[in-house]
């Protein structure tokens, strides 16, 4: 899926998913030399994403 615009729209334009929009963010902003940086918070992010899909958390599965 492309960038729509700089930043653009929602989930920085990479789309509703959020187990892609984050990622894709995140290499986005810190891809140029920042390695360990994107896979830490990349991580992270996915940690949170499945949280949020979970019966624990709100049960969102996209970002709409």
């Amino acid at each position: 899926m492309a960038l729509v615009g700089k930043r653009g729209g929602r989930n920085f334009g990479y789309g509703r998913q959020l187990s892609y929009a984050g990622p894709q963010a995140l290499k986005d902003m810190f891809g140029g030399g920042h390695y360990g940086t994107v896979k830490a918070h990349s991580d992270r992010w996915l940690a949170f994403v499945r949280w949020c899909r979970s019966e624990d958390g709100p049960g969102f599965n996209d970002a709409r």
